[in-house]
């Protein structure tokens, strides 16, 4: 389900930041706050077992960061990955985009060793590799219709 950040509940809310916080701070080492200003401009879709996010990613709404909506913070809890799950919820995430804007592509700033995955799902680099917190990463854009 795709929901604004004003329209989660705050349980919803801390689920989400929670999982955010255990996959990008305690297992991938992201020394900076995980929110941003970015919540408040996109939807958030949560893949939940039970109530517990089983897989999380945000779509920022076009002109907030880039000029196309982006999607971002995808991840999978543990106990879920290496099950598909994640990417379904990146199928799901750029059918609703297709919906909502249409005609427009995908930017997305992709964790380097990720890159085979998104380009599995139709995204291609562009630039060159940079570091973020510490961590390679890859500009990728998907066309519409792609």
């Amino acid at each position: 389900m795709r929901i604004r950040l004003e329209q989660l509940s705050p349980l919803q809310f801390h689920a989400i930041i929670i999982a955010r916080q255990t996959v990008f701070i305690t297992e991938q080492h992201f020394c900076c706050p995980d929110s941003d200003a970015h919540d408040t401009h996109c939807w958030h879709l949560s893949a939940l077992y039970g109530d517990k996010i089983a897989a999380y990613l945000r779509v920022i709404d076009p002109g907030e960061k880039y000029p196309e909506p982006s999607i971002g913070r995808l991840l999978t809890t543990q106990a879920y990955r290496r099950t598909g799950l994640g990417k379904r919820i990146m199928q799901v995430a750029i059918a609703n985009i297709a919906e909502l804007y249409p005609g427009q592509a995908i930017r997305i700033s992709a964790q380097a060793y990720l890159q085979p995955f998104y380009a599995n799902l139709g995204f291609a680099t562009i630039g060159k590799e940079y570091l973020e917190e510490g961590i390679p990463h890859l500009e990728m854009l998907r066309l519409p219709n792609t």
